[in-house]
């Protein structure tokens, strides 16, 4: 009998045999059906192992206390603290389509029609379905809502090489759960459909990264720190104790690399970061949460429960400023 991952990812390839290819769907190239298939393998393999690891619906994740109180050794931080929430997804039974979630049903209009990427002719897929309740009170939601749904389509987007992301608002009152996407197309990318994850909330205060904090008596003050046994007080700041890693809602983003905020393509402004998805929920050890530290086996698994592959992490951002709230990935 074929083992059922090879059986996926050959059923991934059928729609690149030539002569059943929708004449609608983009060209994929051989390039993408090996990707397809690679990735398909290894969410075969996870979900095995995430099986075996379920995370109890009530349990508590608790990011450790920093080793150093950042606003006694430097005041001026308190202006520029903000709160963010480490939505902790990890791999559990899977909430209702109504409530916050990663991934899985989500709770949807009745008779609205279901959304479809204009660039390769496939449905939008539901990422994060997040209550007003689950994110600090400083985000800001559109009038009249309280659930903020992520849908993106999952191939890379030509113009950002990314995911394209779909922010949609919402009114609880108005869904009607449950509802379940229509399945993605063959040549959905598997490493964009994220694993149904049930979110273990918890409110996290942040500092801006070095190249965000533009208060110059601050960061002369941290050059010349001395946190003992030589470290780089730059590099301690900015890897384990301004921004936190993983999947969140508000605060700041942690760049990889240089900052990069997007620019609205309506009004040319700057856009408000919103929130951000990751593959690793920590890099740093320092952040893994106390509960999975004493489990190291546990905390490799959960590391990156939602299946997710970038190469680096997925900020969203929206420009408040214009009446549909445009959103942008970066």
């Amino acid at each position: 009998m074929l083992p059922r991952r090879h059986f996926l990812a050959l059923v991934a390839a059928l729609p690149f045999a030539g002569c059943r290819r929708d004449p609608n769907a983009p060209v994929v190239s051989s390039a993408d059906a090996r990707r397809i298939a690679s990735e398909q393998a290894a969410r075969d393999a996870h979900l095995k192992t995430l099986a075996a690891h379920p995370l109890p619906p009530h349990s508590t994740l608790t990011t450790p206390p920093r080793e150093f109180d950042l606003l006694k050794e430097f005041p001026e931080l308190k202006a520029l603290a903000r709160v963010t929430h480490r939505l902790h997804p990890r791999f559990s039974d899977e909430p209702a389509a109504d409530l916050s979630k990663l991934g899985g049903a989500i709770a949807w209009p009745d008779g609205e029609p279901w959304p479809t990427c204009d660039e390769f002719k496939i449905p939008y897929q539901p990422v994060l379905h997040l209550l007003a309740d689950d994110c600090p009170t400083q985000v800001k939601f559109k009038p009249g809502t309280d659930v903020l749904q992520l849908l993106w389509s999952p191939r890379d987007s030509r113009a950002s090489g990314r995911p394209k992301p779909l922010l949609v608002w919402r009114k609880g009152a108005a869904l009607k759960p449950p509802f379940a996407a229509p399945p993605p197309k063959a040549h959905a990318f598997p490493g964009y459909l994220p694993v149904p994850c049930r979110f273990f909330v918890e409110k996290v205060m942040e500092f801006p990264d070095w190249a965000t904090a533009k208060v110059t008596p601050f960061r002369e003050r941290l050059e010349a720190w001395k946190p003992g046994q030589d470290r780089d007080p730059v590099a301690l700041y900015t890897d384990r104790l301004s921004v936190a890693p993983g999947t969140k809602v508000g605060g700041f983003p942690r760049w990889v690399g240089s900052p990069n905020p997007p620019a609205c393509d309506t009004c040319n402004r700057g856009m408000d970061y919103l929130l951000t998805l990751d593959s690793d929920e920590w890099r740093e050890p320092s952040w893994v949460p106390k509960e999975e530290k004493q489990r190291p086996e546990l905390a490799e698994v959960s590391r990156n429960a939602s299946g997710l592959g970038f190469a680096s992490n997925y900020h969203v951002f929206v420009c408040r400023r214009c009446p549909d709230w445009p959103a942008k990935a970066a």
